[in-house]
């Protein structure tokens, strides 16, 4: 399950959480996947130009920050010494849009798996087949490095109810879309 994947991972170094968002990286980098998963967002949303499509996804993959943005903070004084750091939500719902059906997937795991959660993307119904496309290509990627299977998970058959789902269940949800979907999210 995700949560049982998310507590496996809560042991995993700091090397490993840079090592799966690299390999995130990488196969959407991919050309191969890059053209492919680019084509299919077009071509099953309607929305956007292949050319376009290509840019921004790559521009998002090399862009996005790794675990460099993850800094320690260490206060000291009279009182003695405090410890900052960042710690984990658990599992993360993600509610993803057709407008940004790769991007945001690739981002939102990124962050997740920096941060040493678990992750469950449910994408837009008019965009499940390129969203869990993408997704699959992640997971592929970090399950070969070793992470936990279901670390990053894809809903296949998406529907309002299942989003509703994820953002009751989930930790933390983040949701990305509409004015409806995102008041539904609060």
């Amino acid at each position: 399950s995700d949560l049982a994947a998310q507590r496996e991972y809560l042991n995993r170094s700091m090397h490993d959480r840079a090592r799966y968002v690299q390999a995130i990286r990488d196969v959407v980098l991919d050309q191969e996947n890059l053209e492919y998963i680019s084509r299919l967002a077009v071509e099953e949303t309607g929305m956007g130009g292949y050319e376009y499509k290509l840019i921004k996804n790559r521009l998002a993959a090399v862009k996005t920050p790794g675990i460099e943005d993850l800094t320690t903070d260490a206060m000291s004084g009279d009182d003695g010494l405090t410890l900052v750091e960042y710690s984990p939500f658990g599992v993360i719902g993600s509610i993803t849009p057709t407008t940004n059906p790769i991007v945001t997937p690739m981002c939102n795991a990124m962050f997740a798996l920096k941060g040493r959660n678990a992750i469950i993307v449910g994408p837009h119904p008019r965009s499940k087949k390129c969203s869990t496309r993408a997704c699959e290509l992640m997971q592929e990627a970090i399950v070969k490095l070793g992470a936990p299977a279901d670390l990053l998970q894809c809903v296949a058959e998406p529907t309002i109810e299942i989003s509703g789902e994820i953002m009751k269940q989930c930790d933390v949800c983040i949701s990305t879309g509409g004015a409806g979907m995102v008041k539904a999210a609060y």
